[in-house]
């Protein structure tokens, strides 16, 4: 009977052993889950603290590159008054206020001139437009690509007076000046736009070069749709408009008029 009882020990003891064995075994189980679910808790802690760092730096760099290219655009809406001489005056929004030779702006910006007065301005592509006197002229913001840091286009305009154009090597066929209806875009060369407010009447005379005149074929007002006409002068060759309806190229005597 003791035998028994002794062997009964031996057999609890040993599933007691066994038991205990497997409660270890389950609690080191237990602590390596626990473990692995800490490491990647932290491991997904860190790796969603670089990702925020990432995206802070991708916007700070973004918004840097967004500055610097709002500050390079900003550079090509800029245009300088080369000269300016005798009763010369400018205003943006206000009165009118005296100019001074050097004056940069990037906005519209209106100019005139009294009895001797004159100003030359230099557009952003290097094309010159040069006021004559009792003349008065509107420059425009130049027109830039959507996408890309280029100007695409240069605007003027005649709104009495005389205005003498210049069309540089990168500025050609980019510069609209335009006066009661009637647009010249120069292709290249040296050329005068004249409008006389009080008659509607003005011409558009080519020293030398190459110049387009877009106006209608008819008289304003004589027709609902008036049809477009573009005619090319070439030098020493004008047209003459009224009402802007343009005339066909005549031979012109371009000593009579002053090129400085």
């Amino acid at each position: 009977m003791a035998k028994q009882w002794h062997q009964l020990e031996k057999l609890d003891h040993k599933s007691l052993k066994k038991l205990q064995a497997d409660r270890d075994k389950v609690v080191v189980q237990q602590k390596k889950e626990a473990d692995r679910k800490n490491i990647m808790l932290i491991g997904g802690s860190i790796l969603f603290a670089i990702a925020i760092i990432i995206f802070f730096i991708s916007m700070v760099m973004q918004r840097s590159a967004e500055r610097a290219n709002q500050a390079a655009r900003a550079e090509f809406y800029k245009q300088k008054v080369l000269d300016a001489g005798g009763a010369a005056f400018f205003r943006s929004i206000g009165d009118w206020q005296p100019l001074k030779k050097g004056m940069i702006f990037d906005t519209d910006h209106t100019f005139k001139t009294e009895k001797e007065g004159f100003i030359v301005i230099e557009l952003q592509l290097k094309n010159q437009v040069k006021l004559a006197s009792n003349s008065e002229m509107v420059v425009f913001k130049p027109s830039l690509h959507e996408k890309e840091n280029k100007v695409t286009k240069e605007k003027v305009k005649l709104t009495r007076g005389e205005v003498t154009v210049s069309i540089s090597m990168e500025g050609r066929e980019l510069l609209e000046v335009e006066s009661s209806g009637v647009t010249s875009i120069g292709a290249s060369g040296l050329y005068k736009m004249l409008y006389n407010e009080m008659k509607r009447t003005g011409e558009v005379v080519v020293k030398h070069g190459l110049v387009e005149v877009i106006g209608n074929q008819t008289e304003t007002g004589s027709s609902k749709n008036p049809a477009t006409k573009r005619v090319k002068v070439s030098g020493f060759y004008k047209v003459t408009y009224a009402n802007s309806q343009v005339s066909n190229p005549t031979q012109a005597s371009v000593i009579q008029y002053d090129w400085r």
